[in-house]
């Protein structure tokens, strides 16, 4: 749910429309689903799948420790799902654990697609600053040669 409150730039509700636009494209077992998205008066709703165990920031900080075994079978499906992005010349550029969620059956699912862009070619790179501070990758810092599928 998102409040039109913070919509009220066109940049904040163009960024918001290629979130949509993106995630609303993406069908694969290791993306959280999106399903629709519809607004009232005040408020955009995108409707996704539930994910109830989650994220794995939250597994982390309930069990402190995850067994190599476990953790290498979650990461496997990660990277299965930013394969799959690549492969369609997304970027997310805000992997971390707090994005990556664990449905029901303990599969983990990017999500959280307010930073990705798509690119028109594998060739292409982005200078925008973005991501989440303390995961920055350091080739969106140095913007003199942009960045691409690294981060």
């Amino acid at each position: 749910m998102i409040s039109k409150e913070i919509l009220d730039r066109p940049r904040a509700r163009g960024k918001l429309r290629t979130e949509i636009l993106i995630h609303s494209q993406l069908r694969h077992d290791s993306i959280v689903r999106f399903d629709r998205c519809f607004e009232d008066g005040t408020n955009v709703y995108l409707l996704l799948e539930l994910c109830q165990s989650q994220s794995m920031a939250e597994l982390v900080r309930r069990r402190k420790r995850i067994p190599e075994v476990e953790m290498a079978r979650y990461l496997a499906q990660a990277v299965r799902g930013v394969q799959y992005l690549h492969a369609r010349h997304v970027i997310h550029r805000d992997i971390k654990l707090g994005n990556l969620f664990l449905s029901e059956d303990d599969a983990v699912k990017v999500g959280d697609f307010g930073l990705a862009c798509k690119l028109a070619s594998h060739a292409e790179r982005k200078t925008t600053l973005c991501g989440t501070p303390n995961y920055i990758a350091p080739e969106v810092l140095d913007s003199s040669r942009g960045h691409s599928f690294e981060v």
